[in-house]
């Protein structure tokens, strides 16, 4: 399957402001806060994603948190869990360690871009996870940017947009299939143990058999009005995968 090393994936969160510190970076809006743990020399990782949170509360976290999940896990150095970038240096190597080595953020008519450099501590090799923030649209754009300066090509044998952990318990998934002229088929699915993947091998018709969007409902089967809902779309218009793993 064709990966796209510069892609989108737009997650259906409001985001007003941003606070980016050397330590803490807080995304919020006015209903949710995403809070990450920027150290430098340290791996990038959630602290919360959730209900919005004041600024004060982000203080007092401090850069401690319920999640602690990595927010771009790599393949490599104990990681036994799931991974959003996987790689093959030309001397064999498949390891990579990347931690923080710098924060950036750069604000336009109508959003804000913050930028989180990852380095690996050996090889020169660097992953930028960018949040753009639309200051009138009810949502969070991100995306990765991956580059080197190694001497000779490097082999990408994984790399995802964005990895987003949350919470299992009674959780749902919606997502939309269907064929030419009834392509808007809603599945409704509980999540089981194991992988939920919805991707689409033909190229140019990206949403002929499958949408590459999703939502997950948090606190129980979807209903109409109520209830805790993600919602996230790949803003690609080529060959996707969306792989939902408990």
């Amino acid at each position: 399957m064709k990966h796209l090393v510069k892609t989108l994936a737009v997650l259906a969160l409001m985001l007003g402001s941003i606070m980016a510190s050397a330590q803490v970076v807080h995304v919020s809006t006015d209903n949710i806060s995403i809070v990450l743990d920027a150290r430098q020399g340290q791996p990038l990782r959630y602290i919360h994603a959730g209900k919005r949170i004041s600024d004060r509360d982000v203080a007092n976290l401090g850069t401690f948190g319920a999640m602690r999940s990595e927010v771009y896990p790599v393949f490599g150095h104990g990681n036994t869990g799931n991974y959003a970038l996987a790689v093959r240096h030309q001397d064999g190597n498949m390891t990579l360690q990347m931690t923080v080595a710098g924060v950036s953020k750069e604000e336009s008519n109508d959003a804000v871009v913050t930028r989180i450099t990852l380095k690996d501590g050996f090889y020169p090799f660097k992953v930028d996870v960018c949040y753009r923030a639309y200051k009138d649209v009810d949502m969070i754009e991100t995306w990765t940017e991956i580059s080197h300066s190694e001497k000779k090509g490097v082999d990408l044998l994984r790399f995802d947009s964005a990895h987003l952990p949350f919470h299992v318990g009674d959780v749902w998934v919606s997502h939309l299939y269907g064929t030419w002229g009834d392509e808007g088929r809603l599945v409704q699915e509980p999540l089981n143990r194991g992988t939920l993947t919805i991707e689409n091998r033909d190229g140019v018709r990206n949403s002929h058999t499958a949408h590459a969007e999703v939502m997950i409902s948090l606190d129980g089967k979807p209903q109409e009005n109520t209830g805790a809902v993600l919602g996230a779309a790949l803003c690609y218009s080529g060959n996707y995968e969306l792989s939902v793993i408990t």
